[in-house]
């Protein structure tokens, strides 16, 4: 893996992928990863850069999961209705597979250039191989909702937006949603939301029927990237010279009159004595010279 991140508008959230397998999903959102910010222009992918992203293995598993998942996203559309004007739209203009040169062509459609190309707010990101890593389909779907409010920390669903959202059975009952749904969401997600928890919801009507869902866990924290934020600095260590500094052509002496008089008192002792101790032949230290 090479730390790719998924990132898209919030709108794409409210897409509902029905019966799409685990695998489905994870080409899907790693064709997106690759083709985030790339503008409008046609892209080319090599399949075998896509499988590794995508975590696949075994070559005839993965051609199979190309084919069924094109076919899914020819079929994925975003309905928008107001009260007299409705309209469906298609995220890809282009989306063309060549199994025989391992390759795929793209090209998103300009009504959804914002969902991979404008993303200055209200986007979700996250890792892709934290995405791919995640069995249950249940599990990636709500990894990617809880994502969008990542730095929140908290999440509510009602039981009809829950269903709605994780395309689970009508016919299931809450003890059924607690098992087949709830169970491995908390278990496959917690090690990517630090104290995940779900606390139903409850009327205070007669049987305390369930109303809702409320997901909490530990915000993540929210700050612009530093490129190298962690590293020391450097720097040059200064060489050694033993040259005497007044040698140098541009030297200026700022010592004072004072010092210089005072240093000059003690050269004319110096000298004196030295004169002295070779008339007695008096040996002498350096130090008496510098007391």
């Amino acid at each position: 893996m090479t730390g790719e991140v998924v990132k898209y508008h919030n709108d794409l959230n409210t897409v509902v992928m029905r019966t799409w397998t685990a695998e489905e999903m994870n080409f899907f959102f790693t064709i997106l990863t690759k083709a985030k910010e790339q503008g409008l222009k046609k892209l080319v992918f090599d399949t075998d850069e896509l499988k590794s992203l995508a975590s696949s293995s075994r070559k005839y598993r993965w051609e199979e999961t190309i084919t069924t998942a094109v076919k899914k996203i020819g079929q994925l559309t975003y309905f928008e209705q107001s009260e007299r004007k409705f309209r469906v739209m298609t995220l890809f203009e282009i989306f063309e597979v060549d199994l025989e040169k391992r390759t795929i062509e793209v090209k998103v459609s300009a009504n959804f250039d914002y969902i991979l190309n404008k993303l200055e707010t209200q986007f979700t990101r996250y890792e892709l191989e934290e995405f791919t890593s995640i069995r249950s389909t249940y599990a990636k779907t709500m990894y990617r909702l809880l994502k969008q409010w990542r730095t929140l920390g908290q999440k509510e669903f009602s039981v009809e937006d829950l269903k709605r959202i994780l395309d689970t059975p009508k016919t299931y009952r809450p003890s059924e949603i607690d098992r087949l749904v709830l169970k491995p969401i908390l278990s496959q997600l917690s090690p990517y939301f630090q104290n995940l928890k779900v606390k139903k919801i409850k009327s205070n009507k007669r049987g305390n029927p369930v109303l809702g869902y409320e997901f909490t866990w530990n915000p993540e924290m929210s700050e612009s990237y530093v490129p190298n934020k962690f590293n020391k600095p450097k720097y040059k260590q200064k060489s050694k010279s033993n040259v005497p500094s007044w040698s140098n052509t541009d030297y200026v002496n700022m010592t004072s009159e004072e010092t210089k008089a005072e240093l000059e008192r003690k050269k004319q002792e110096m000298l004196a004595r030295l004169n002295s101790s070779e008339s007695h032949e008096v040996q002498t230290d350096i130090y008496d010279f510098l007391d």
